[in-house]
């Protein structure tokens, strides 16, 4: 699954099962350097499943 520091500008990603796409307009300024977050689990999930990236 993506964390909101592995996911980059302009990046797209789909749910496989109903086909909603999210595009990132602004990337994470919360992580650290290490890319862990500081504010707590990340989880970008849709239909009960991980999302994926597009492409």
């Amino acid at each position: 699954m993506p964390s909101c520091h592995e996911m980059k500008l302009g990046q797209v990603y789909v749910c496989e099962e109903c086909g909603l796409e999210i595009k990132v307009i602004k990337e994470c300024e919360e992580c650290g350097e290490e890319g862990e977050c500081t504010l707590s689990d990340c989880a970008f999930q849709c239909c009960g499943e991980e999302i994926k990236l597009k492409g």
